[in-house]
């Protein structure tokens, strides 16, 4: 019993020890960290909270002069986003974005973001992707309906490098082969014979040899107007779709015949203009198809003909014009592309400050010619309730300057990711 006693007032004193030792322990920390003896020194504060972090540029002070141009090292200064985050996140939906590349004709070029090579890096990933597959089957029919345009042309090189293509990716693509047939049509192969055995020479005779009773010479064939013969030839080119080749036996060459026979002549006219109305028709038919090239060079052929001045000429050039206007107006460019007039920062939900969670937002919108956002659309979210209306809210106060493009202001798809971080 007296041991016991003896040894409960020394373990109290050990205790005692320890939480000394840890409260002077603290202290000295607090003292290293605060440094109160220095000179001037204002006793710490704590620090303010960091500011809510988001994809794009902080908000500019002042007027547009000085804003920044949304570039991914603006961005990244803004919220700690690494560069090309912007377009890293829109990438993060390749299967969206390979749509958007098809929607804006952006079937092979630019080669690392075009329909193919979005719709085929999800194919290599996830075989069994039914819609990656169905992407790249629309975007080889456009493609093999191009090369044939191109076969059309005389751009053998485009055609048979739009085979290889597809070939490779889509081994049993119908069209592509049936394409393949057309630039390399198969030779019958010819089955070798079985040598015959040698057969005896046969008896040397000699014939009689009759003569004939002399007749009256043939007639001489009607002789055949050759700007008349050069018509018909052209209308048969015409009727099978053979306007530019074969070089020596298209529309087009026979309506060069007709012209050096006779420039004026009625029928070598009435060739001249049914031609070009065809050519016309096809740039039209390209301008459809998101085909600027071919469309560019039927109008070329469609002007040698008619000049410059002619009406359906001009028509056509500027409908190729609005394609091209169209066409680049689809195609998505990241928000750090374009240099912003007025930004606005989003606002962090109450909500998920109180619960303490950070997401993100990717955001689509459309860049008007005066330099407004529209057509703000969310593609993806961190959450399904939390910050989509924040950002969606943002982005429609924000103003970009205008894009130029060939000479004019135009709209322009825009996309952006809006991260939101405590």
């Amino acid at each position: 019993m007296s041991a016991d006693k003896t040894t409960s007032p020394n373990q109290a004193d050990t205790l005692l020890w320890i939480a000394g030792g840890a409260i002077a322990a603290m202290g000295a920390a607090w003292l290293i960290i605060t440094q109160p003896w220095n000179t001037g020194a204002d006793v710490p504060v704590p620090a303010p909270a960091p500011e809510r972090e988001v994809a794009m540029a902080v908000a500019p002070e002042s007027s547009a002069a000085a804003s920044p141009a949304l570039t991914a090292e603006a961005e990244a200064a803004a919220g700690g986003v690494a560069p090309q985050a912007g377009l890293e996140a829109a990438l993060d939906n390749p299967l969206r974005m390979a749509q958007l590349a098809y929607e804006a004709g952006m079937l092979v070029e630019p080669d690392e973001y075009s329909a193919w090579t979005l719709f085929s890096r999800v194919l290599s990933e996830q075989p069994d992707n039914a819609a990656a597959r169905e992407g790249l089957t629309k975007v080889a029919d456009d493609l093999v309906r191009r090369g044939e345009t191109a076969l059309d042309q005389g751009r053998f090189d485009d055609a048979r490098a739009t085979v290889e293509r597809v070939r490779e990716a889509l081994p049993d693509h119908a069209g592509a082969k049936a394409l393949a047939q057309k630039i390399w049509p198969e030779v019958a192969a010819v089955v070798p014979t079985r040598p015959s055995l040698p057969l005896p020479e046969p008896e040397v005779r000699v014939a009689r040899v009759e003569t004939a009773p002399e007749t009256a010479a043939p007639p001489p064939k009607p002789q055949v107007d050759p700007l008349v013969e050069a018509n018909e030839a052209f209308e048969k080119a015409l009727a099978e779709g053979r306007l530019l080749t074969p070089a020596e036996q298209s529309a087009k060459h026979f309506v060069g015949v007709m012209n050096r026979l006779n420039v004026d002549h009625d029928l070598a006219m009435r060739a001249r203009g049914a031609l070009s109305l065809e050519l016309l028709s096809r740039a039209a038919q390209s301008i459809e198809a998101l085909d600027p090239e071919a469309a560019g060079i039927w109008i070329d052929e469609a002007e040698t003909l008619l000049g410059p001045t002619d009406e359906g000429v001009r028509q056509a050039r500027s409908a190729l014009t609005e394609q091209l206007i169209a066409m680049e107006t689809a195609k998505p460019v990241p928000a750090s592309a374009l240099k912003i007039a007025t930004y606005v920062a989003p606002d962090y939900p109450q909500r998920a400050t109180e619960r303490n969670l950070e997401g993100w937002v990717d955001i689509e919108f459309t860049v008007g010619t005066d330099g407004k956002t529209r057509n703000v659309v969310v593609t993806d979210a961190s959450h399904e309730t939390m910050f989509r209306r924040e950002a969606t809210e943002a982005v429609e106060k924000w103003e970009f300057e205008p894009r130029i493009f060939m000479g004019r202001a135009i709209e322009q798809t825009s996309y952006t990711r809006i991260r939101f971080v405590l």
